[in-house]
């Protein structure tokens, strides 16, 4: 008669333990970088929104630019903190393209972490079509001359 379990059982069951507690930690680990890649990417995609906004807005110049830095004091409504950075976190790029001879404009804004060690970096672009703010201008006094015409002022 066996009163305990073999020195072989109890290994095997350690083995079999280990891995479990490998396996787990390995998902645990994935599950956390991906976690992180889907913080970066939602704050990569706020802050392009940002940017696109002030650009509509005239905040910021419907120009060529290239990697501009985002900094919290500009954008407060967003998660723009350097962290303790010298340099900033985040910074973006504005490209604008001439679609065709009527003003209407690409306007791509690029937003991406500056980090030099990742091994892939968060970015994020997103493409609007824009009129040229100059054509803007000119239809909206055209438009007034006529309002002012038809009312007789």
């Amino acid at each position: 008669m066996r009163h305990g379990f073999s020195l072989l059982e109890i290994i095997i069951s350690l083995v079999i333990l280990g891995g479990a507690v490998a396996i787990l930690g390995e998902l645990s680990r994935s599950g956390l970088n991906n976690a992180l890649a889907t913080r970066n990417l939602t704050q990569a995609e706020l802050l392009c929104e940002s940017v696109m906004a002030r650009v509509r807005l005239g905040l910021i110049d419907l120009e060529n630019a290239t990697d501009e830095p985002i900094l919290a004091e500009d954008f407060p409504d967003t998660n723009a903190a350097n962290e303790g950075r010298s340099e900033p976190l985040w910074v973006y790029s504005i490209d604008v393209v001439t679609i065709d001879e009527d003003g209407l404009l690409e306007v791509a804004v690029t937003v991406k972490q500056n980090i030099q060690n990742v091994k892939y970096p968060t970015a994020y672009r997103l493409v609007r079509w824009m009129v040229a703010p100059e054509l803007e201008k000119e239809d909206e006094e055209e438009e007034d001359a006529t309002a002012s015409e038809t009312t007789g002022t």
